[in-house]
């Protein structure tokens, strides 16, 4: 029962529209802030409404198709941070009955962080913009390129500042060739243990 309870799942019909999520989601939801994301409120709706950054909609759209044109899960980490803990998690998509869609994510690790006031959705915000990987959670500071979180807000100063940036959702060149590697391959990404 208690591994059960680390299966955060939901589906999505033909049509990427959320059909059902389990008890577990909604209250990992809860748990982060997103009190809003109640079952009356995601249900009927395009799983799309959520997903932030076109990016990452396309690239999963993608998987999408290749799962369901094949019947083979792709399963991909990602990572979902809260301001003061890394969460290492793995994705599997599963094809099930026309055309439907199953979203399983579980919690493999957890990574105590200092605090980034960045990832808290109750900051104040400015009005200067932040680029952020939405599966590896790194930052885009030029010329440097992709850097750690923690790394980007020492150097720009994010926690001394009254404000923090708007996040802007991309995906990162590494993350992007993950993807698409699951949805032009098949199977497991590279890294999908990780």
């Amino acid at each position: 029962m208690a591994a059960e309870a680390l299966k955060y799942r939901y589906g999505v019909d033909a049509s990427d529209v959320i059909v059902w999520v389990n008890n577990a989601w909604l209250a990992f939801a809860q748990e982060n802030g997103a009190a809003g994301l109640s079952r009356s409120f995601v249900l009927k709706r395009s799983l799309w409404d959520f997903v932030a950054g076109e990016e990452l909609r396309r690239l999963y759209m993608e998987i999408h198709a290749r799962v369901r044109s094949t019947g083979v899960p792709a399963i991909l980490p990602f990572r979902c941070d809260s301001a003061s803990l890394q969460r290492h998690m793995r994705l599997t998509i599963t094809r099930e009955d026309a055309g439907q869609l199953a979203y399983e994510s579980i919690l493999v690790r957890t990574v105590p962080q200092r605090p980034l006031d960045v990832l808290n959705a109750e900051r104040p915000r400015s009005t200067a913009f932040l680029t952020i990987c939405s599966c590896c959670k790194r930052a885009l500071l030029e010329p440097r390129g992709w850097l750690d979180l923690e790394e980007v807000c020492l150097r720009l100063r994010i926690f001394e500042a009254q404000e923090v940036p708007q996040l802007r959702h991309t995906v990162c060149h590494e993350c992007a060739n993950i993807l698409s590697s699951a949805a032009d391959n098949g199977g497991a990404s590279p890294c999908a243990t990780t």
